[in-house]
């Protein structure tokens, strides 16, 4: 999957290159969390595994789990819940929203894969392959098929929120529950730029905050 860069109001702010620093494109149990603070305004950004918000990666195939795609799509943007800042700072979330998330586009892919197959059904004559042929087309299409496999077999949440803070300068901390609202994440890596400099830090189920 080609990832976004965190490309909100802080067009400056060389959140592309944490991509670059963070280990693992994709990596189950892993997540990321980007934080910049310019003035009043403050950005977060969350990046994990679908498999670990959603519970699966593929396409919906049933009622259950729509709706726990769904259910968890709508809690992993309640911002309110997930993060705690300084009560000193005043910050209010001003709006959170998914900005890339595959289990939506495979879920558009799965119904089309309806379509195409009750279309496929309706002309099966007309398209008809012998044996023969659809295992040479095998053989020759193979690499093309592992590497959509690849493409598509890994998919991840990203996830933007935005807060507007009277005292900025009193937010020097940040603490979370993804760890109890996503129990299969072990640990967010988490990297910012605040008017101090840079920071960085690994946040656990042990260790939920960090201070800077």
């Amino acid at each position: 999957m080609s990832l976004k860069p965190f490309a909100l109001a802080l067009p400056l702010l060389p959140f592309g290159l944490f991509a670059q620093s963070l280990p693992g494109v994709h990596e189950h149990g892993f997540g990321r969390l980007s934080l910049a603070l310019d003035q009043q305004q403050l950005m977060l950004e969350l990046l994990a595994p679908a498999a670990d918000i959603i519970g699966f990666e593929h396409a919906p195939t049933n009622k259950d789990e729509q709706t726990r795609l769904t259910a968890a799509l709508s809690r992993v943007q309640e911002a309110d819940t997930l993060f705690s800042l300084p009560e000193a700072a005043a910050c209010r979330l001003i709006d959170s929203q998914l900005v890339e998330e595959d289990a939506h586009e495979l879920d558009e892919h799965e119904q089309t894969d309806h379509h195409d197959h009750a279309h496929e059904a309706a002309d099966k004559h007309e398209h008809h392959e012998s044996e023969h042929a659809a295992e040479h087309d095998h053989e020759h299409h193979d690499d093309d098929h592992e590497h959509h496999d690849d493409e598509h077999g890994h998919n991840d949440v990203l996830v933007q929120y935005r807060y507007q803070c009277r005292q900025p300068q009193a937010l020097n901390s940040l603490s979370t529950t993804l760890f109890e609202q996503f129990p299969s994440l072990t640990r967010v890596e988490l990297q910012g730029i605040v008017p101090s400099g840079q920071i960085a830090g690994t946040l656990t189920a042990e260790q939920p905050a960090f201070s800077w």
